[in-house]
């Protein structure tokens, strides 16, 4: 049964075209699904990464699970314990405390030259993202969880993320004894996806099979129309971004404002509202009117032209 896993399991990294030549770091938390990725990896060359949030008066137990098993199967391992206090002083837990995961996880990767990082992200994940992503009407470029993305110049894959529900994978530590920590608040209808985790759990696989299908369809349909705004966009940035050049009455227009605005500004969340105002900008006929984003970037209409420039301060 192992081989057979295993053979599933590898055949996610040929699909992507990753190799196992290199170092791969593992974010790591004790729970089941990461403490199941760690046994399918531990004979490849890998660094383990765990984060201690000191969120539980029983997080160290999390924290020994992994450190037992690395110790057991002589991996390396680096980890980062957290301030409670401080990590609440900062604001919202669930985005601090995302932020300081990977900026750890940032910091072990350029140590080791990594190739990749590995995360745990299983089939559930996927579904109570898209679920999450329709409660809130959220229009990411596509739905659930991607199977690789970037993140601070990180590669990451998740090679489970097509795999395996939570339950089989449950059931294979079970099987293989295989050691884990269970997060209690995981449980709690605190969070919003622990609500959509707590439903969804109540729910049969071949349930589950359906939303998954729709997930791949809802995809197919954003990939087509991926590709429209990126051709419209890569014409406007071919013409020196000339609004004049732009149809404005197109059903993408606001995608594709998005599309200039998200790739010309760098990393700067741009909001609905910041969007509708940098169209109703554009539709103006004052042909020098700026239009600010913040305290240090404005964007002017010159000759036809859209030019972002930096605020002097003085």
């Amino acid at each position: 049964m192992m081989q057979q896993i295993n053979s599933k399991f590898f055949n996610e990294f040929a699909n992507k075209n990753i190799t196992l030549d290199k170092p791969f770091i593992l974010g790591i938390s004790g729970g089941p699904d990461s403490m199941w990725l760690l046994n399918l990896m531990k004979n490849q060359n890998i660094i383990v990464a765990c984060v201690n949030y000191n969120k539980r008066a029983d997080s160290w137990v999390d924290q020994k699970v992994v450190e037992d098993f690395c110790k057991e199967h002589n991996i390396k391992y680096e980890l980062l314990i957290l301030d409670q206090c401080e990590q609440e002083k900062k604001g919202n837990f669930q985005k601090v405390a995302r932020d300081e995961r990977y900026c750890f996880y940032k910091k072990i990767y350029d140590k080791y030259q990594a190739s990749c990082l590995l995360l745990a992200h299983h089939k559930d994940d996927l579904l109570e993202t898209y679920l999450f992503q329709k409660q809130s009407k959220r229009k990411p470029r596509n739905v659930g969880i991607s199977i690789l993305n970037n993140i601070l110049g990180m590669k990451i894959f998740r090679p489970m993320i097509n795999l395996w529900y939570k339950d089989e994978i449950l059931e294979f530590c079970k099987n293989f004894q295989i050691p884990y920590a269970i997060d209690c608040t995981n449980l709690l209808p605190i969070y919003t996806r622990n609500k959509i985790r707590i439903e969804l759990a109540k729910c049969k696989n071949n349930q589950k099979d359906c939303l998954i299908n729709e997930i791949h369809q809802v995809n197919k349909d954003l990939s087509k129309k991926n590709q429209i705004v990126e051709s419209i966009y890569l014409d406007f940035e071919k013409s020196n971004f000339n609004y004049k050049k732009l149809d404005l009455n197109h059903c993408y227009i606001n995608e594709i404002l998005f599309e200039y605005l998200h790739r010309n500004l760098g990393d700067i969340k741009i909001s609905k509202n910041k969007l509708i105002g940098f169209k109703k900008f554009i539709l103006s006929q004052k042909n020098f009117k700026s239009f600010i984003i913040n305290k240090n970037l404005a964007i002017f209409k010159k000759n036809k032209l859209l030019k972002i420039i930096k605020i002097d301060k003085k």
